[in-house]
């Protein structure tokens, strides 16, 4: 059996050069392509049951089950429904008990194919061994599955048991073996459908080009762009002439030797000016700049050539841009890097601040910005002084001539002003990003107080537990000198961390005896449902997944994933002892609050085991030697 297979799967590798053949003509013409792809992996799978392995009469196993669901997975829906058709009526052709299995198999496994092209669509060419490998396994579990249908019942079980372990240990590999055969040619395809358009681009881009692009050979014109012919030559009249002649009279001496220099010598690379003279006799000043290149086997010049004529207007484009900076509605400031008194501040910076022209002149960006002081200052501004970094981007506070403040978000970067290293700051007002934000903190927090509450509606004995844990965490993150942004995140985590227990029955979260391990299990669920549910909204902290891990411990015992030590979040190890202090410490549907004596002696006891030790030492110490305690809640 084992030699059948190999061989048959051998012919399958062997035929899938047909199929590079064909791709070749599918990105020809996309309905043509879509039939031949079709006839050839109908074809293959017909030829792969011309020699197919006999099992018993009318019971037949052969490769086109790798053909067909990689058909799926590769091309696609229409080729694939026309290679199964063509396998249909050649299978139904064969006959034998094994017809409706074989028909079965055709149907499935082209299904499968097309299954797992929707879930790897983004990635289709680029598919591992080992997912691969998975595809074929499943591919061929549907297989095996589809022999039940062998008559008489229950012969397919018999020959199940008998085909399983070579189809499994032959059919799965043969998939991932042609699947990366067909991957390899359509990467091979895309790179030279990407080589020609970008050949193509090129030529565009050679033509429509903003700047005369010339290859110069022998003193004559080799080759031109279109940008050549915009002082009034054709293409006929340049190529091949002498570009001498096109030359200023007083400037082709100098035009002559240089390019020489750029012959002989490949280094020689200067930039320079002269006067080109256009079709009806005009002069136009032009920059060239130009590279040595091989052209047909030998020395030529590639040249940039640049009308500069209107070069005066760009003093003209430098003071509009200097109106453009005086007038722009963010602040804009130039200081000394030394010094840091400003040397220029626009109109914006005069009229946010409150100060004058002549007084600005007198300040520095601290006596702006109250949260910084010399040191602080100095400390920002030395990477963009050593060039370590390019720019520096931050929020911070105004203070206005008359005391007020109002948020910013700073741009700064170190320019050279009359060889010297000065500091550019564009300031943006953020007064109205800050108030929408919080805005949105706002609502977002009463959507995550609804879903905590929404949870604990069908959990009656433990209303208010969340915003509990909630309160101690927050203090236990606050203690361990966490920023503001994950204080944020574990106090809202902790506010809808046992949202997944709304999948749970009410009858068995207010259960008043012991649980049953049927019921524990169920109340385990909860983590991942909460993580199912949250898992596609976009928080500013992870919150899905601290929710997720909440029930994780130290040591590996915890659950739903047992995950140990630093893989779990450290938010998530928060709330994880901030739960377990609440519960103990409360009533229970099945026994009466236990106390914070015992619920601290329990985190004591596994400190390092099941809890973070670091959480556990500030908890005790918030409640120990602080006297935190838990606020009366409303519960709903």
């Amino acid at each position: 059996m084992y030699i059948s297979l190999i061989l048959n799967v051998s012919l399958i590798l062997a035929l899938t050069a047909l199929y590079n053949l064909v791709l070749r003509i599918a990105t020809l013409e996309k309905k043509t392509g879509y039939l031949l792809q079709g006839l050839v992996f109908g074809l293959l799978a017909v030829a792969a049951m011309s020699v197919a392995y006999n099992y018993s009469s009318g019971v037949i196993y052969d490769g086109r089950s790798i053909i067909l669901s990689l058909s799926g997975l590769y091309a696609g829906s229409i080729p694939t429904i026309i290679a199964s058709l063509i396998s249909l009526l050649y299978r139904y052709h064969l006959g034998g008990n094994g017809v409706w299995a074989g028909l079965a198999t055709i149907v499935l496994c082209s299904a499968t194919g097309l299954l797992f092209r929707r879930k790897f669509i983004k990635k289709i060419n680029t598919l591992n061994k080992f997912e691969l490998l998975t595809f074929g396994l499943a591919v061929h579990l549907v297989m095996l599955g589809c022999q039940l249908l062998i008559k008489p019942w229950p012969a397919g079980i018999e020959v199940i048991s008998r085909i399983w372990l070579p189809i499994l240990l032959t059919f799965p590999v043969a998939t991932v073996l042609t699947g990366l055969l067909i991957q390899q040619e359509n990467l091979r395809l895309q790179a030279e459908i990407k080589l020609k358009e970008s050949e193509e681009k090129y030529r565009v881009l050679f033509d429509h080009a903003g700047q005369m692009i010339i290859v110069a050979q022998d003193g004559l014109f080799k080759l031109v762009n279109k940008k050549c012919l915009e002082y009034g030559y054709t293409e006929e009249e340049i190529i091949g002439q002498p570009f001498l002649d096109f030359i200023h009279p007083e400037d082709r001496k100098m035009v002559a030797e240089k390019h020489l220099k750029r012959i002989t010598e490949k280094d020689f690379g200067a930039t320079y000016e002269f006067r080109f003279l256009t079709k009806d006799g005009k002069t136009r000043w032009v920059e060239i700049t130009a590279v040595h290149i091989e052209w047909e086997g030998r020395p030529a010049t590639l040249n940039y050539v640049t009308d500069i004529t209107e070069r005066i207007k760009a003093q003209q484009e430098k003071e509009e841009l200097l109106k453009v900076i005086e007038n722009s509605q963010n602040e804009i400031y130039i200081f000394d890097s030394n010094s840091l008194k400003f040397t220029y501040a626009n109109q914006a910076a005069i009229k946010n601040t409150g100060y004058s022209a002549e007084e600005m002149l007198n300040l520095t960006p601290l006596d702006l910005k109250p949260e910084f002081d010399r040191t602080k200052f100095d400390t920002l501004l030395q990477p963009l002084l050593s060039g370590m970094k390019i720019k520096e981007v931050f929020e911070t506070y105004h203070r206005r001539k008359d005391g007020s403040t109002y948020p910013v978000e700073v741009y700064l970067q170190v320019v050279e002003l009359t060889n010297k290293k000065n500091c550019l700051a564009i300031v943006l007002d953020i007064s109205e990003r800050k108030q929408a934000e919080q805005n949105l903190e706002k609502t977002l927090y009463g959507i995550i107080k609804a879903a905590a509450r929404t949870a604990e509606v069908r959990d009656p004995y433990t209303a208010g537990h969340q915003e509990k844990v909630a309160e101690l965490a927050e203090a236990i993150a606050q203690a361990m000198n966490l920023d503001d942004s994950r204080i944020k995140g574990v106090r809202l985590a902790s506010m809808i961390h046992d949202l997944g227990k709304i999948a749970i029955p009410p009858e068995i979260l207010n259960k008043p005896g012991r649980l049953t391990e049927i019921e524990m299990e169920l109340i385990k669920t909860h983590s991942t449902v909460g993580f199912e549910i949250l898992k596609d909204i976009e928080f500013p902290w992870p919150i899905a997944e601290i929710v997720y891990q909440h029930h994780e411990k130290i040591d590996g015992s915890g659950y739903p994933r047992g995950l140990k030590g630093e893989q779990i979040l450290l938010e998530a190890r928060i709330i994880c002892v901030a739960d377990v202090v609440e519960a103990i410490s409360s009533h229970r549907p099945y026994r009466p609050s236990l106390g914070l004596d015992q619920a601290l002696d329990e985190i004591k006891d596994n400190a390092g085991k099941l809890y973070d030790e670091r959480v556990v030492k500030h908890c005790v110490e918030l409640i120990e030697k602080k006297g935190f305690k838990f606020r009366e809640t409303s519960g709903l």
